[in-house]
């Protein structure tokens, strides 16, 4: 390989998939080769991999305020890390919260909601994905809910809307006029899906608790009357599913936490008087019995959210609010030690949505041919 690096090309592949990706794009301007190598689709899902395997070339996005610009924080290294500004999403013009991130790739809505724009905020690359075709002009009051993941069998990102209309006559959101379109990177067009959407009387907490992916499946907290079902689409399949399991808990909530489903509850001892988080994990998707309590943290009239582990996986990142909501901490929770641990040197300004990314050359082009990148 003709580089300027006198090395055979398996050895450095080999090293430069342990850089991060701001090196990588440094690095292909040494020569033809090594851009031809970095670019190359075998190279992005090589450098993807062995982050994904060790845990490395993480983010955080954090917002502070719906008018507050948005910055990121390396969390690799956060007992170093500073403050940048993550421009590439200002200059977007796109409203909060993410709708999805995966691999690298976020999901935003545009702030007029005529569009997805799909950005890769580590090489500022974007594609901008019209709203679905079959959505009407004015859907202000249509209901639309997006998600945005990867499917491994047909190796293509998916956007998913699903779309519940509103019925004038009625006045209410109709429960049997549900349709699900499917945005595929590697076609660009949406396309309806051909299994029907179950019924969605109501879906909880819409602006605070977004539809998360895990395990090639978006997932969808709705309830019946007064039970908490988790509603699943499966990227692969593309047909739902009602049959994930959830333990017998009350008050929790659904997120994502190193790649398994999660839930935090909350429960009150009586004596002494005190509030308790629970953080239980899915370790075996699909399987009731695999739900586990990884810890428990007394909040001491603070709110609380797990966000993701470290690189070696024996501390938790934790998100403090306190009660009034007005302040807020990133603190580790030492597994193995069982407490709670400050972060030196760490001092953020008060943010409302916080998200974990992965730094990866995958374009929003993807699929497409090099003449369209």
């Amino acid at each position: 390989m003709r580089s300027g690096i006198n090395l055979p090309r398996d050895i450095l592949e080999e090293i430069l998939c342990g850089l991060a990706v701001k090196d990588l794009l440094r690095f292909r301007c040494v020569s033809k080769d090594c851009r031809d190598l970095i670019d190359s689709p075998d190279f992005v899902k090589l450098h993807l991999s062995q982050s994904l395997k060790t845990n490395s070339n993480r983010f955080l996005i954090i917002l502070g305020s719906a008018k507050s610009k948005p910055y990121s924080l390396d969390l690799d290294s956060l007992e170093n890390a500073h403050i940048k500004s993550t421009d590439i999403l200002t200059d977007l013009h796109v409203k909060f919260p993410i709708i999805g991130s995966c691999n690298g790739l976020i999901a935003l809505e545009t702030n007029n909601g005529d569009a997805i724009v799909i950005c890769n905020p580590t090489t500022r690359k974007i594609r901008v994905v019209p709203k679905p075709p079959t959505l009407p002009a004015s859907a202000e009051k249509n209901l639309v809910y997006y998600g945005f993941g990867y499917d491994p069998v047909s190796d293509d990102y998916k956007l998913v809307a699903l779309i519940q209309r509103y019925n004038k006559q009625n006045q209410r959101f109709d429960i049997t006029n549900i349709t699900t379109e499917i945005f595929s990177l590697k076609t660009g067009y949406w396309r309806s899906s051909f299994h029907e959407a179950p019924c969605f009387p109501s879906l909880l907490l819409k602006q605070l608790i977004q539809p998360i992916i895990v395990n090639n499946a978006w997932h969808l907290i709705i309830k019946h009357d007064r039970s908490i079902t988790i509603v699943a689409f499966d990227l692969i399949t593309e047909r739902y599913r009602e049959d994930v399991p959830l333990p017998l808990l009350k008050n929790f909530a659904v997120m994502e936490l190193g790649g398994c489903l999660s839930i935090i509850s909350e429960r009150y001892d009586i004596n002494p008087r005190r509030t308790w988080y629970d953080i239980w994990v899915m370790k075996e998707y699909g399987l009731v019995e695999s739900w586990t309590k990884v810890f428990s943290s007394k909040c001491g009239g603070n709110m609380m959210s797990p966000v993701a582990y470290s690189k070696c996986g024996q501390k938790v990142l934790l998100w403090i609010t306190d009660q009034n909501g007005h302040k807020c901490k990133l603190v580790w929770y030492n597994l193995k030690g069982k407490r709670i641990e400050d972060i030196k040197n760490l001092d953020v300004p008060y943010f409302w949505e916080i998200d974990v990314c992965f730094g990866s050359l995958v374009s929003p082009m993807y699929g497409c041919s090099r003449n369209e990148l």
